[in-house]
């Protein structure tokens, strides 16, 4: 797993994971740990390359037996020439290309989202919002402050970032439970910056989008984590068509949990006040309102919903490599087991054709071993306890010497990346390390350290006295003859 970002000097860092199988009471489990980071003269596909083949053989690890590689499915990575993950293909032929999934949910929300010109001003309002707070501690204790007056949740407000889509649902998640808090502080404070907040913030159509949207992140998000393991559990059209189908039904029934709540405390139409105009009370604020707000609200929803379907179904068709990762779980799918059904012919020549890219000997055979394999599951009283594709091919492996064709796709298919979660978790870690204080840190000590820091013994072990002896006895230090 790669990927690249800047750090506080403005240099290009590439940070590389790797993830491989460990055995532990009689089984091998999947561990991903950091392999290390790299700085990038430039940020092309042959220098990305040279780092991460440098970086594995300087870890004492063959290039020849990668299995699989997970990406941003930037160009440069994925490019069907010159991109890193074709480069990567010749020296290691059988290897297996991943889109990182958060990625691909989070690029088809933002894709969307970018072709409705009004929701690309409710990501400009929700980082205005973000930095009336984060830039006034003042602004933040007056908000804390109506918060428990009125005995309301309080929740951060977070930056959007377009790149990293998925986090807008924490985002819009704040504005929808802080929302009376939010009025309450822009109409006590009344200057020019409040007010400009106030008044997008106080009209049917923003609230509208923001409950919808919830609904609809809160979802995408969901089918994000449903690999937080980074194992292949499932084959990834099954995670695509059910995300697909429940944002179908939010778009045409309008039942999200949020939404509906929302809708349940709102008239359903507009009507005139005293003074003549159309609002509503929500939460003991007044809401500007009207047919056309409305309209508009619900045309920009159902938008923004049709365009994440079709990126979906773009972004995760199943072909190329993809096709190898879904027959790799079709043959380990426990339905088949129940049901004394065996893999499609299709499935299975597909699983023919990698083993031959493989140069696995008797590759031909797998079509009875598979069968044989089934066969044994069910006869040997296993496979009550083999409910997920993860436990049946941890059972094909236990039995690897009876069916070695079986035993060599599981351990494949446990390997295989299909996020880079862990690479953003890694320039996390690097920004807490390489700082506005450390920013001339050279890239050797900043991926000591951030190994020291993901992979090493916590604190509480480390020997400081031994440590310090070894400082001292380095060289000759003048702080130490002080008298």
């Amino acid at each position: 797993m790669s990927d690249e970002s800047s750090d506080v000097s403005v240099h290009q860092n590439l940070v590389v994971y790797v993830r491989y199988l460990e055995q532990a009471f009689g089984r091998l489990h999947a561990r991903t740990s950091f392999l290390g980071l790299r700085q990038l003269e430039i940020a092309n596909s042959d220098s990305i390359r040279e780092q991460v083949v440098k970086l594995l053989v300087d870890k004492g690890l063959d290039v020849s037996k990668l299995a699989g590689i997970a990406t941003d499915g930037a160009s440069v990575m994925v490019g069907c020439r010159e991109g890193v993950v074709q480069q990567m293909k010749a020296l290691s032929p059988s290897l297996l290309s991943t889109h990182c999934i958060a990625h691909r949910l989070a690029l088809s929300c933002g894709g969307a989202a970018d072709q409705i010109p009004y929701l690309v001003k409710f990501q400009e309002i929700l980082n205005s919002l973000y930095k009336y707070f984060h830039n006034s501690p003042k602004n933040t204790a007056k908000l804390e402050s109506i918060q428990s007056i009125l005995n309301a949740s309080s929740l951060k407000m977070k930056e959007v970032f377009h790149t990293r889509w998925l986090s807008f649902e924490g985002s819009v998640e704040a504005v929808v439970r802080n929302y009376p808090s939010l009025l309450s502080v822009f109409l006590e404070e009344k200057s020019a910056k409040a007010l400009s907040l106030h008044k997008p913030l106080s009209c049917y159509k923003f609230l509208y989008c923001a409950h919808f949207l919830s609904d609809v992140l809160n979802n995408c998000a969901s089918s994000a984590n449903s690999f937080k393991d980074l194992t292949l559990t499932f084959p990834l059209s099954i995670l695509s068509n059910s995300t697909v189908s429940v944002l179908e039904r939010l778009r045409d029934s309008k039942d999200g949990t949020v939404l509906s709540s929302f809708l349940q405390e709102t008239p359903s139409s507009p009507s005139l006040d005293p003074s003549g105009l159309r609002t509503l009370e929500f939460k003991g604020h007044t809401i500007r309102d009207s047919s056309k707000q409305r309209d508009e609200a619900i045309s920009a929803c159902e938008k923004f919903v049709s365009g994440v379907i079709v990126n979906l179904r773009d972004r995760f068709v199943s072909k190329g490599d993809g096709q190898v990762m879904s027959a790799m779980c079709s043959l380990f799918d426990p339905s088949l087991i129940a049901s004394s059904f065996s893999p499609s012919k299709e499935t299975l020549a597909i699983l023919v054709d990698f083993l031959q890219t493989c140069s696995f000997p008797n590759y031909q055979s797998l079509r009875s071993e598979v069968v044989g394999f089934h066969e044994f599951v069910r006869h040997s009283g296993s496979s009550t306890g083999l409910s997920t594709v993860k436990d049946l091919a941890q059972f094909g492996i236990r039995y690897s010497d009876l069916f070695p064709v079986v035993g060599f796709i599981g351990r494949r298919m446990l390997v295989l990346p299909v996020s880079t979660v862990d690479c953003g978790r890694g320039f996390s870690k690097q920004n807490l390390i390489k700082t506005d204080h450390r920013n001339s840190l050279k890239p050797e000590s900043l991926s000591n350290l951030m190994m020291i820091s993901i992979e090493g013994p916590t604190s509480d072990s480390f020997d400081f006295d031994q440590a310090f002896q070894v400082w001292t006895q380095m060289k000759a230090r003048r702080i130490l003859n002080v008298k």
